[in-house]
């Protein structure tokens, strides 16, 4: 498989993942994660420079909300940190 194929299997399983019966909350999550990984698809090599920005953000974040949304944003990215590390 391809970095590409990999990437787009991960969105359609967190895609599947979102529906009516979980908590708002749940499903926002996982939107995060599909809109932070699709942010990097055009340019991969810049996931490490956003993965370092999103940290700094939270780490001045005083807002728990915004705090919770970097978490998810951070967990797609480093996700997607890992496979093309892996893939390179």
């Amino acid at each position: 498989m391809t970095l590409q194929q990999i990437i787009d299997e991960r969105i359609s399983f967190l895609k599947e993942q979102i529906n009516p019966n979980n908590k708002p909350q749940v499903n926002k999550t996982f939107q995060l994660q599909i809109d932070a990984i699709r942010s990097i698809d055009d340019d991969l090599e810049k996931v490490e420079a956003v993965i370092s920005h999103k940290k700094a953000l939270l780490k001045n974040s005083k807002d728990v909300y915004e705090t919770d949304n970097l978490f998810a944003e951070l967990d797609g990215l480093e996700w997607l940190q890992r496979q093309i590390a892996r893939y390179a």
